[in-house]
């Protein structure tokens, strides 16, 4: 388990939650995959940051046809909405982490509100890389606050989202835009 901190500040106009569809969410993850198809190097293995990534990642694994792994990582105090990050991240590494990582790994969570989660979770990952391997991390959504951008996102936002695997949200929400391109750093 380590701790890392970086700091951020994530942008709500607070209006009302973005909510999308388990199918906008698949897609937006088969579409990331697709733009690293023959990236140099390839991409080697897909990593879900738990909880929110594991769904994207996994279908990203098997788009690519690449072994599929999680970490975990977690910031915010509670799943309660429009909240800041703490900016001190845990990431705790599983034991069936591959201890050597080659090619492209590819770090998946389902937003990057600050980009700290990625920068901890990568600096966990350090040890473990070779000398040759390179990490890329890709989220659906990127939070306009977001400081350090992940290499591949599907949608801008500038308020709360409420994801079709977390606990349902009984207010309003509003749909996410129709998905035009996968954004690149």
């Amino acid at each position: 388990m380590t701790n890392s901190s970086h700091a951020g500040k994530r942008v709500f106009a607070q209006c009302v939650p973005f909510a999308p569809t388990h199918y906008q969410c698949f897609d937006a993850a088969r579409l990331i995959a697709e733009s690293v198809v023959g990236i140099d190097p390839d991409v080697t293995c897909v990593i879900g940051i738990a909880s929110g990534g594991i769904k994207p990642a996994r279908l990203m694994a098997a788009y690519l046809k690449v072994p599929f792994h999680t970490v975990t990582a977690r910031h915010n105090t509670s799943n309660a909405l429009f909240q800041q990050a703490t900016g001190d991240v845990e990431v705790v590494l599983p034991d069936t982490l591959p201890e050597c990582l080659s090619g492209t790994v590819l770090l998946v969570d389902d937003i990057a509100g600050t980009g700290a989660t990625f920068a901890a979770v990568s600096d966990a990952l350090n040890d473990r890389l070779d000398h040759s391997a390179e990490i890329m991390t890709a989220a659906l959504f990127r939070n306009r606050g977001c400081v350090q951008n992940p290499d591949r996102w599907a949608w801008n936002v500038d308020d709360w989202v409420v994801f079709p695997w977390e606990t349902p949200h009984h207010g309003l929400t509003r749909p996410v835009p129709t998905l035009k391109w996968v954004s690149a750093r």
